[in-house]
């Protein structure tokens, strides 16, 4: 549904001449290449966790990497690492 809206602005504005379809193509490409990178780290924050050996790759809001681990008992909170 996304996608069809994406259309619809691109060739309204590409027949007003506001902007030309590829760089409305660039922002969905962005989006896609972001999400490759792994969900967001500020959804991980400060949340209860199980500890454990696992470790997440995540992107924050800036577009940097960053992991995400589960600290030692009694915390139980996931902690996520600024790696950009």
């Amino acid at each position: 549904m996304r996608a069809i809206w994406m259309g619809i602005l691109a060739l309204s504005l590409t027949a007003c001449g506001g902007v030309e379809s590829g760089e409305a193509l660039d922002v969905e490409n962005s989006s896609q290449e972001r999400s490759a990178l792994g969900p967001p780290c500020e959804g991980y924050v400060g949340k209860t966790c199980r500890p454990g050996p696992l470790e997440i790759l995540c992107t924050w809001s800036d577009g940097a990497e960053g992991n995400c681990y589960c600290q030692s008992p009694p915390f139980n909170k996931w902690v996520c690492d600024y790696s950009g």
